[in-house]
């Protein structure tokens, strides 16, 4: 599947967030924030994760395949 560069850059943004929780975390931060930011980067990734599901649906939709709409239709449980 070829991705849009825009999903690869906010992978990049999440894992940069990911990062910079292990250094907070390392620093012995408040337990407070390190959550604030674990909760953005959760966020980050479902939207992706959404982004990407509904390429797929679309994709799969042009089709006359019933497999390809049951693909999509496995690929939605997981969110």
């Amino acid at each position: 599947m070829a991705c849009d560069p825009k999903l690869i850059n906010r992978l990049k943004r999440a894992e940069g967030q990911l990062r910079g929780i292990q250094g907070m975390m390392d620093e012995g931060r408040d337990c407070g924030e390190i959550i604030t930011q674990l909760s953005a980067v959760e966020s980050s990734v479902k939207r992706v994760m959404g982004l990407i599901v509904e390429e797929n649906i679309n994709r799969n939709l042009q089709s006359d395949s019933n497999d390809d709409i049951q693909k999509s239709l496995e690929l939605i449980k997981k969110l």
